[in-house]
């Protein structure tokens, strides 16, 4: 029985090794077929990782020379090195600092100075509406995004020429959801309606 039973393991452990001959012999056919596919893509890969990688350091380089030159900026408004430095690495940055600059005063020549170097069109349509604010020329029709609160304006300017039936109309555009309603109903009330 011994016989039988080490014939019966060696029958196993033969047909064991075949079975791994047999898919080392498969695999290397499919290497064979596939090889070149197989590199150009693994080859691609690596370089899609490494480009990935280059891009994110240079991100990350442009990231910290755009904040070290608005901290710059905040500290000395003057220094011409760190606009440059913003305006090349940054340039959407470089116009929120003209536009927060601008609109610090109350200088309209800066608030045109800056509305002629800035291309967003959200900064342009607020700093438009600052300049009209200004010059006490607000209109809705030119406020974009801030028109109920240049309805809001207009209201107010027409109040206090004492014309309440202008006023009402310029108020009664806008909408009752609108965060400023209540401050037109204040109006409304306070100036007689």
């Amino acid at each position: 029985m011994s016989l039988k039973e080490n014939m019966n393991a060696i029958k196993e452990e033969l047909n064991t090794e075949e079975q791994f001959l047999e898919s080392v012999i498969k695999a290397e056919g499919f290497w064979k077929k596939y090889k070149m596919p197989i590199v150009i893509l693994a080859t691609l890969l690596l370089l899609g990782l490494l480009a990935k990688a280059v891009m994110g350091y240079m991100a990350d380089s442009n990231l910290e020379s755009s904040n070290a030159a608005y901290n710059a900026l905040s500290k000395d408004s003057g220094d011409s090195a760190a606009l440059a430095t913003l305006k090349s690495d940054s340039p959407k940055l470089y116009e929120m600092y003209l536009f927060k600059d601008a609109m610090a005063g109350s200088d309209i020549s800066a608030l045109e100075k800056a509305k002629s170097a800035i291309s967003d069109p959200i900064l342009l349509n607020l700093l438009s509406y600052q300049i009209s604010s200004l010059n006490k020329k607000v209109t809705a029709a030119d406020a974009g995004v801030a028109k109920e609160f240049a309805l809001l304006q207009e209201g107010y300017l027409l109040l206090k020429e004492n014309k309440i039936k202008e006023a009402d109309a310029k108020f009664s555009q806008i909408s009752k959801e609108s965060s400023l309603y209540g401050v037109v109903k204040n109006l409304q009330h306070y100036s007689g309606k």
